[in-house]
């Protein structure tokens, strides 16, 4: 299992380096759009809904377990923030389950799940995210007023943690220093216009973070069980190791015990 863990790992590991150039080319081109002037434009999926009463929360978990700690980091998160939202501000939470984990350990705690879908692991394709990310938009538009994703975001090849972002409505990034749009559009020029171009993306913005959630997901899952196996392992050779110490010295006692039977029966016979 170790193994197959290290192999789908690098599977995942290649998507996930094919999919941060294009994430960071999509996070430039809206930083840009902004800084050119349009960020006052309406647009539904940016807008904050006043007084929000329903939200949906999406969690990302694997279907099957032996992978540490890696469902239960994400399941806690989920469940810690849909208190907070439910008490302390009152909304109705909807859970989204993707994964076994999550969908078995909510019914079994008798938490509601508004809808389950099997994890896609190393087999997930940028058409999975279109698919989910088009119906949380229909949903978003419709009935939700705010939706939130909880995924373990890889830090680095050996450091992941479970995090939680708000997809829905699109936050706004006070970090990034806004320009003047003479000088912005002295280094571009933008056909249509940017207003248009940036209603365009705002949607294919959205399911290209679903789909890098789903991705970084799937790697630290796989890391995850390839350490989680690798500690099993280790320790069933350890186990392996004393038990056959053991083993000897029994024998050994055994054998020596009947050595002394032989020998006093002997004297015994002289």
């Amino acid at each position: 299992m170790e193994m197959v863990s290290t192999a789908k790992m690098k599977k995942m590991q290649s998507k996930l380096d094919m999919l941060r150039p294009f994430s960071q080319k999509i996070d430039q081109i809206i930083t840009n759009l902004r800084q050119s002037g349009v960020e006052d434009v309406f647009d539904v999926l940016l807008q904050e809904h006043p007084n929000p009463t329903r939200a949906l929360i999406l969690l990302i978990t694997s279907n099957r377990g032996l992978c540490g700690g890696f469902n239960t980091g994400v399941i806690d998160l989920a469940l810690e923030h849909k208190r907070k939202l439910a008490v302390e501000e009152g909304k109705e939470v909807l859970l989204y389950s993707i994964g076994k984990k999550a969908n078995s350990y909510l019914r079994f705690i008798n938490e509601p799940v508004y809808k389950y879908v099997p994890n896609f692991e190393d087999k997930i394709t940028f058409n999975d995210a279109l698919t989910i990310g088009n119906e949380l938009i229909n949903l978003f538009i419709r009935e939700l007023d705010e939706v939130y994703v909880v995924y373990t975001k890889v830090l680095s090849s050996s450091t992941h943690r479970p995090e939680i972002i708000r997809l829905l409505p699109i936050a706004t990034e006070d970090k990034v220093v806004k320009d003047s749009a003479d000088e912005f559009h002295t280094q571009y020029i933008f056909e249509p216009n940017p207003y248009r171009i940036f209603q365009a993306l705002l949607p294919f913005y959205v399911k290209a973070k679903l789909y890098s959630c789903l991705v970084e997901s799937g790697f630290s899952e796989q890391v995850a069980r390839r350490v989680a196996m690798k500690n099993a392992t280790d320790a069933a050779t350890e186990m392996v190791r004393e038990l056959t110490i053991k083993y000897n010295r029994v024998r050994q006692a055994k054998i020596t015990n009947e050595i002394a039977e032989i020998v006093g029966g002997a004297s015994a016979l002289e």
